[in-house]
Formats: structure tokens, C-alpha cells, sequence
């Protein structure tokens, strides 16, 4: 038997050790571009979710209100991230969402720092207001008292907020300790994780039904949110991600697409509003002014004078005090000065 019947590699000019060699090195440039690529991609999964709150933060610092925006949209987004740091210490998935979980919970805490600092106290009522200065044990032991549904996440005082989280933070660490070794525990935190997150939108929709005003809401945050989901569903579905995060990034991309959907109606209605105010010219914005405050003193002379018929008032104040007093300070157009 001849030496090119044994290693026919040799007869060619090429030996094994050289195929190997050359196979390996393929392998490696193969890897180090995927690894590119993935490094690529986590870069992404971390700062583009947290570059879509400057679009919001800029429009809080440019309005200096924060009406029209839900802060019960940081409520959902701390839980739905603060689960989500506690599940991966049960199912260890990939690191670059913990971090995003991480970022996402700090922008939260600066965002509720503006909506306080910027919000409208006149339209909060006082009842929801929590005024007293207690340590966070009070919390634990006063929590029927401190946890009313009517009360939570609307207070005026941003340390309230801070005590909520935690509070929040703190118990889950403590359920972390003694029942961390049961997988049903990690299971739930994926379930909550998810539910939360998914829900983000959900009390911004229902509060632009509600106002049907959008002009404090940045069209970026939202848009980039969309984008910034689906490829968030992409990214979890190529790296395998457990099931319960992947059905909640699905529900939260149509959310998205509402909101947006909603910004683009109420902003375009808005608008007209506005346009047609302007087209009023000045002199007649201020007669308009002037004969609805005297519309006004017809109204309450007139229910004066039908209180002391009826028995109900015997002089002009008392009669002022039982009738319905319309404010005209604040006129619906604009001064125009």
C-alpha cells in the first residue's frame, strides 16, 4: 500500500495538521465577527431604552410641566424592572437585560423628580396628599394606612416616592433571602416582571382618553419605544429569553402603536383649536371678554333676585353666597396682549 493510498492529504500538499489549522481559522474569524456583532446588539438593548427618556426629560425642562403625562408609567416601569433584577438571580439570563433593568430603574427616579417638580398642585387633591415625615419602618407597620389605592403614586412630596421604592426593594431582597430557592418564586417575579412591563402604556392611554390632550407627551419617547420594543422582542426571541418576558414585549408593542396613534389625533385637533383662536383678532377677543363677565353679573343678579322669591334669602350677599359664582378671571381665550 503506498504512502498516497494511506494520507491522501500528503499527496495533494497538504497535510492534516495544515487542514486543521486552517479549519480552526475560519472558526475563529467566524467567531469574533458573530461576537462583533452580539456586542453590537447588547450596546443597543442597554442605551436605547434609556435614550428614549431625553426626548420626555427635555420636553419637562422646556414646558416646565409635566400635565398630560402619567407618572403611573414609572410606577409600571420600576416593577416591571425591579421584578425583572430579582428574576435573573433564578434564571441567569443574559446580563445585557439586567443591566438595561438596572438603567431603566434610575431614569424612573429622575423622571418622577421632574413630574413632582413640574406637576400642577392646583389639580391634586389634598386628600391624596400624604404630609407627615415618617421613616421607612412606618411604612412596614403602617402599610393599611400608607398603602390605600387612592393614595399611592400621587403624592405631591417626591420623598414619598422614593420610600414607596424602597419599601418595594426591601421586601422583595427579604423574599430573596428565605424563599429564593424555590423555582415557583422566580416563576412568579417572571410572570410580575412581564405583567408590569407590559402595562406601561396603559395608564397613559387611558389618561389621554380622559384629557384628550397629548401636548405634554414627547411623539419621540413613544415612537422610539416602539422601535425600541420590537427589537427588544427580536433580541429575546433570537437569545431565548423565558417565555413570560417575550409575551409581554409583544402586548407592549401594540400598546405603543395607540399611544402614538393618540398623539398624532389629539395634536392634530389641538392644533386646529389653536388656529382658530388666532384668527380672532385682538379687539374682539376682548369684547368677547368683557360681555361674558357681564353675562356673568346678569346671572347672579337674576339668582339673587329669585333667592329672595323664594324665600331663601332675605339681602343681596346671602343671596351672592347661595348662587353659583362663575369665575371670569381666567378667561377661555387668550389675552393677547
Amino acid at each position: 500500500m503506498g504512502i498516497n493510498e494511506i494520507n491522501p492529504y500528503i499527496s495533494n500538499g497538504n497535510s492534516f495538521s495544515n487542514i486543521i489549522l486552517r479549519n480552526l481559522t475560519s472558526v475563529k474569524k467566524k467567531s469574533i465577527l458573530t461576537q462583533l456583532m452580539e456586542f453590537g446588539m447588547d450596546v443597543a438593548m442597554i442605551s436605547a431604552p434609556l435614550l428614549t427618556y431625553f426626548f420626555q426629560i427635555n420636553k419637562f425642562l422646556q414646558t416646565h410641566s409635566s400635565k398630560g403625562f402619567s407618572k403611573f408609567i414609572c410606577l409600571l416601569l420600576f416593577l416591571g424592572n425591579i421584578f425583572r433584577i430579582f428574576f435573573w438571580f433564578g434564571t441567569h439570563f443574559k446580563k445585557t437585560l439586567l443591566y438595561q433593568s438596572i438603567g431603566i430603574v434610575i431614569f424612573q427616579v429622575i423622571l418622577i423628580h421632574l413630574c413632582v417638580k413640574y406637576q400642577d398642585n392646583s389639580l391634586i387633591s389634598r386628600s391624596n396628599n400624604i404630609t407627615y415625615e415618617k421613616p421607612l419602618i412606618y411604612y412596614l407597620t403602617n402599610w393599611k394606612k400608607t398603602l390605600e389605592p387612592k393614595k399611592i403614586w400621587k403624592w405631591t412630596k417626591e420623598i414619598e416616592y422614593y420610600k414607596f421604592m424602597s419599601l418595594i426593594g426591601l421586601i422583595l431582597l427579604i423574599f430573596e433571602i428565605f424563599i429564593g430557592k424555590y423555582k415557583i418564586y422566580y416563576n412568579l417575579l417572571g410572570v410580575f416582571s412581564a405583567f408590569f412591563e407590559s402595562m406601561t402604556c396603559v395608564p397613559q392611554a387611558v389618561n389621554n382618553c380622559q384629557t384628550k390632550n397629548t401636548r405634554n407627551i414627547s411623539f419621540q419617547m413613544i415612537f422610539f419605544w416602539f422601535l425600541g420594543d420590537s427589537f427588544r422582542l427580536y433580541y429575546n426571541i433570537r437569545f431565548k429569553s423565558p417565555l413570560q418576558m417575550i409575551i409581554g414585549i409583544s402586548f407592549q408593542v401594540t400598546l405603543d402603536l395607540i399611544v402614538c396613534a393618540q398623539i398624532c389625533f389629539y395634536n392634530k385637533r389641538n392644533l386646529g383649536e389653536s388656529k382658530i383662536i388666532k384668527v380672532i383678532p385682538k379687539n374682539k377677543v376682548r369684547a368677547i371678554n368683557n360681555l361674558m363677565k357681564k353675562i356673568d353679573e346678569l346671572n347672579i343678579i337674576k339668582s339673587n333676585q329669585k333667592a329672595e322669591l323664594d324665600g331663601k334669602g332675605s339681602d343681596e350677599s346671602e343671596g351672592e353666597k347661595n348662587s353659583p359664582k362663575l369665575d371670569r378671571t381666567s378667561s377661555p381665550f387668550p389675552d393677547m396682549n
